[in-house]
């Protein structure tokens, strides 16, 4: 059997490494397309976009916006939200416009080299994937901000933000543009672009270095006066060394956490940053629950964002994808996200049974679990809506509560079968090594690499987990560990996790070890 080391992972992101260089030096060969973002009046919940558009001299020119957004599985169509588009050229003249789809325009240029674009946005959004404009905060998207060029072909995407009158600061993942002008960015690419919110307004910065990646945490927004930024930095980058220390390595040189406090839910994560919503009333920076969900969003970076279903990319704007393997690229996460908070030293071994207790009283009191399979949940996300939250808990279950109960299940049945030599953590960084960057992995290729880890074919723990209604099995686990679901005459307090009295020293060992840092 052979297991990848971490100088294998390390080569393999070298890999990928060059390779986006390759790409992005085809893209430097090709004209840019430059934008210039304005918010004439905040109150408005209104930005401007000015895009000068290259043209290679055709005479038309189709420009096209996204349907969607990766990461969040709803249709959304920004275009709706897409009003007074006018073209010139670059003598002032106007240009004909028309939008044969409803997101897409075509342009006649007049054979000239460029042309410039003006658009407006409607900005009344608080989702993860929508825009948002206020007085003293502007949230933009890529996806629902940028028009550009309906061509597949590499390059470079440049962003210059214009700040209205008491704005001081702008935040992204994106690298500042060469010429070092303030609040200048470049993309290497479009889908760079899109994968890089922005937030304008007044920011508090709090930054960190780990693992050789600078990391930024920037609190926008309605900030509560109990929020203690120093504090939640500390413990970021306590989760980004356990993160470092799970994979190897970090597979990015800046990281930024783009924590806006406002009403609303949720977080989106991104290929070298997040977008939080973070509740204005919140408990503070030390919070488990705060502290897991940001957790979840940065393992992200590497679980779907480098290491993906080989349906998640490259991406199609045009037309959402469906994969069956969801329950990994969330559940999965789900079940890090609360781990490596465990691991970084935060919270207790009690604390981490408690969050995994929620996720198994959520799912075994969900009727839909005996309706609806975890592969069905993660092919039918379009059709249920709410990318994979609110659905109905009668007819469907989560991908995100089931999936990251499967995951312990097999993390447990890794464990056993090798008498605690691997685990789930050796099969992610495996298929990590095999299937990161351009590849993507398939639904068996995933289990493959399990079996491979495991010494011997999982493919019948997978089907009933993935495949049936039928309910999951907690023996293996409660006897690896030592826990038993404590005694309770609540159905809803009956899946609650707890030490055995007679657990034995080799079991609490194992517990200890899979909660601290194996």
């Amino acid at each position: 059997m052979f297991v990848p080391g971490r100088r294998g992972l390390r080569q393999n992101a070298l890999i990928l490494a060059l390779l986006l260089a390759a790409g992005a030096a085809a893209a430097q060969q090709r004209e840019p397309v430059l934008y210039a973002v304005r918010i004439p009046a905040p109150a408005s919940g209104i930005a401007r976009v000015e895009a000068r558009i290259p043209t290679a001299r055709r005479a038309t020119v189709d420009l096209t916006m996204p349907v969607w957004s990766p990461g969040y599985y709803v249709r959304e169509d920004y275009a709706r939200r897409v009003q007074h588009v006018i073209a010139r050229s670059p003598a002032g003249d106007s240009l004909t416009v028309e939008q044969p789809q409803p997101n897409y325009w075509r342009v006649h240029t007049g054979g000239a080299a460029t042309f410039t674009l003006t658009y407006e946005l409607q900005c009344t959004q608080r989702s993860v994937t929508g825009n948002s404009v206020g007085p003293d905060m502007a949230v933009l998207n890529g996806a629902p901000t940028f028009i550009t060029l309906a061509d597949p072909a590499p390059r470079q995407h440049d962003v210059q933000l214009e700040l209205p009158a008491g704005w001081h600061h702008t935040a992204t993942s994106l690298a500042a543009a060469p010429d070092g002008q303030p609040n200048h960015y470049r993309a290497s690419s479009y889908d760079e672009l899109v994968d890089s919110p922005i937030v304008m307004g007044n920011i508090s910065f709090h930054e960190f270095d780990v693992g050789g990646a600078h990391h930024v945490l920037a609190d926008a927004g309605d900030v509560p006066e109990t929020w203690n930024g120093q504090l939640a930095a500390q413990n970021l980058e306590r989760i980004a060394r356990a993160t470092e220390r799970f994979w190897g390595f970090l597979p990015f040189r800046k990281y930024v956490f783009l924590n806006v406090f406002r009403q609303g839910a949720g977080g989106l994560e991104h290929l070298n940053s997040t977008l939080l919503t973070s509740s204005p009333r919140s408990e503070g920076a030390g919070n488990l629950r705060w502290l897991a969900f940001v957790a979840h969003e940065y393992f992200h970076a590497e679980n779907v964002k480098r290491l993906r279903p080989i349906e998640l990319g490259p991406f199609d704007y045009d037309r959402p994808p469906t994969t069956a393997s969801l329950w990994i690229a969330e559940g999965l996460t789900s079940y890090y996200g609360n781990l490596l908070v465990s691991r970084a030293g935060l919270g207790t071994v009690q604390d981490l049974l408690a969050s995994l207790s929620g996720s198994i009283t959520s799912l075994q009191t969900t009727p839909g679990r005996r309706v609806q399979t975890l592969e069905q949940a993660s092919l039918g996300i379009f059709a249920t809506g709410g990318s994979g939250v609110g659905g109905d808990r009668n007819t469907t279950v989560s991908y995100y509560v089931k999936g990251s109960v499967v995951g312990w299940l097999l993390d447990v049945r890794i464990q056993h079968l090798t008498n605690g030599a691997r685990s789930l953590d050796d099969v992610m960084r495996l298929a990590y090594r095999r299937y990161a960057g351009e590849r993507g992995y398939t639904p068996d290729q995933f289990v493959a690499a399990a079996s491979e880890v495991a010494g011997t074919d999982l493919t019948g723990f997978f089907d009933k987990a993935l495949r049936t209604t039928d309910e999951l099995d907690y023996d293996e686990a409660l006897d690896w560990f030592g826990l038993r679901f404590a005694p309770s005459a609540d159905a809803d307090r009956a899946w609650t996790l707890e030490v055995r009295p007679d657990a034995t020293p080799a079991q609490q060992e194992r517990l200890r070890r899979w909660a601290a840092n194996p």
